[in-house]
């Protein structure tokens, strides 16, 4: 399962003098480049337009790689599917390990220091990361055959193991230049690399790898090249957006040191974000075997669909946050990420129909009726992907105050519970206690980080108008859960369902708890920014507006 890095994983003025204190903020060497502030406004504007690029990048993506995804499960045995689905994970473990969390330190960073310093911190990055990458991506593939038949207790998944291993350094890398990008804030970057360009060479290697009549290794390496391939090009991308220096390739000791201490917390809780991410992988295949990984696999693929929106919105989130906390306090930073709660709840309710009422139809549609027994999985892992859409949100504040200590323990936390749930579960009702712990660790993070945000912040972003929307959505749910006899399970019936739903959802929230004046104000720089008359939909932002 390919973790998205894109993947968000999720702010006081801190002297830059300071040093850690007992709860975990760190020492910030910076300047702002906007000492005044960034008006809420414009930074409502800047993360909305910035989870448009990336939105509009990430439907590019997921039409590629699904169709790349159904392609290789289709052609494979489930077995050689799961086989190439563990590889996957385990090079996003050797990635996080290798990158050192460098690219979460400047994705802060950036934002907060002066032009003519992200040169440096990219530099200093990159001498330090890029040799872990090339230890682990060594001992990996080295070890290969060991690490499938005594570590996994699968000898035929070695080739995956072997291929994906080789290609762990050009991953690392790739996770720390997208961090940079994203500091950089530089979102179409991000969209050519991640949404468009890897996906559309992983596409066409797996065609050839079906038109070759490869086996396992051929499908591995037609995911793992792209790796290679992505970070080349978004390091050429990176390097081109930076401002020009005169100074001569040097690196800031102090300030490399500031951004590694802030980011090595960050190997813990992206390590143990992979554990509840993507543990039940390789306890699946050690308590069953590579079939049921494979199934459990689309199923969590599916489901992930739902995670799409949140991470359009925290792609600029956490340096729109750092931002806005740098130049004026965390209040506006709060005011911005209390409104994207309200629109994640909003866009998340509807895109769950389909997987809430229609799960085997909906996975035999498309990955065929081998898959099917993934169904309840899928169910489980939907409802909880969007609970956690909404509320992960609230991550970016953390991010903005420099707390990364806690963000490493909210994870750890998750990934012990994960853990612990997995073992007890899976041998006795397989990938359903797979599901059941991933969404019981993802609730555990989310409730702790409502109850971080709310300490440290003292407001509380989960306020009537949040919850609202899902008040509002649960008797429309009733209907349709009623109706869901009456209605086909083909894929274009659910196509017609979920429009329907969507259409009649967003008419009652207009009608019953109208419009934000934030709303109103986007709809008008729309109309400004392109010259456009959106008309109708002005005059009903208007008319409902509170």
């Amino acid at each position: 399962m390919d973790e998205d890095d894109s993947d968000s994983d999720i702010d006081g003025n801190i002297d830059p003098e300071s040093n850690d204190d007992a709860s975990g903020s760190q020492t910030d060497n910076v300047v702002s480049d906007n000492e005044t502030g960034v008006g809420t406004d414009q930074a409502i504007r800047d993360i909305v337009k910035g989870a448009g690029v990336v939105y509009g990048g990430l439907v590019v993506e997921i039409v590629v790689a699904f169709l790349a995804q159904v392609l290789a499960a289709q052609y494979l045995s489930v077995s050689d599917f799961g086989g190439v689905t563990t590889g996957v994970a385990l090079l996003n473990i050797g990635a996080i390990v290798g990158s050192l969390g460098l690219g979460r330190g400047m994705t802060r960073y950036f934002p907060r220091v002066g032009r003519d310093k992200r040169g440096q911190i990219a530099r200093g990055a990159y001498l330090l990361s890029i040799p872990v990458g090339l230890v682990v991506g060594a001992l990996v593939t080295f070890n290969a055959e060991f690490i499938a038949s005594s570590v996994l207790g699968d000898p035929t998944i070695s080739p995956s193991v072997r291929i994906f291993g080789a290609a762990i350094p050009f991953a690392s890398t790739l996770h720390v230049t997208i961090g940079a990008i994203r500091g950089q804030k530089v979102s179409q970057y991000r969209v050519y690399i991640e949404n468009i360009l890897r996906p559309v060479v992983r596409f066409s290697l797996v065609i050839t790898a079906v038109l070759w009549g490869a086996d396992q290794a051929g499908f591995a390496s037609a995911y793992a090249v792209p790796y290679v391939v992505g970070a080349i090009f978004a390091l050429v991308l990176l390097f081109r957006s930076l401002p020009e220096t005169t100074d001569d390739w040097s690196i800031d000791i102090t300030l490399t040191r500031d951004v590694l201490r802030y980011s090595l917390p960050f190997i813990m809780s992206r390590a143990s974000g992979f554990v509840y991410r993507s543990a039940d992988i390789f306890l699946i295949i050690y308590y069953l075997d590579s079939g049921a990984v494979g199934i459990y696999g689309v199923a969590y693929a599916a489901a992930r669909l739902l995670n799409l929106f949140s991470t359009a919105f925290n792609f600029l989130g956490a340096p729109v946050s750092s931002e806005l906390e740098s130049g004026g306090g965390i209040g506006e930073a709060v005011k911005v990420n209390r409104l994207m709660l309200r629109w994640l709840t909003i866009i998340s309710i509807p895109a769950l129909v389909p997987f809430l009422f229609f799960p085997g139809e909906f996975i035999s549609a498309i990955y065929g009726v081998r898959y099917a027994d993934g169904a309840m999985a899928l169910t489980i892992l939907a409802v909880g992907f969007a609970i956690h859409n909404v509320l992960s949100a609230q991550g970016s504040i953390l991010e903005a105050l420099g707390r990364s200590r806690l963000i490493a323990f909210n994870s750890v936390v998750s990934a012990v519970t994960n853990v612990g749930i997995n073992i007890v579960l899976i041998p006795q009702i397989g990938i359903e206690g797979a599901a059941i712990a991933t969404v019981a660790s993802y609730l555990l993070m989310d409730l702790l980080l409502v109850m971080e945000v709310r300490y440290l912040t003292n407001s509380n972003l989960l306020t009537r108008k949040v919850l609202a929307p899902m008040l509002l959505a649960v008797p429309l749910l009733a209907v349709t859960w009623l109706l869901s006899p009456r209605i086909p399970g083909t894929l274009p019936w659910l196509v017609v369902l979920g429009i329907v739903f969507t259409a009649i959802y967003l008419l009652a929230i207009t009608l019953v708890l109208g419009v934000e004046t934030k709303e109103v104000m986007l709809v008008k720089s729309v109309e400004e920014q392109y010259g456009v008359d959106l008309g109708p939909i002005t005059w009903i932002a208007k008319r409902f507006s509170r």
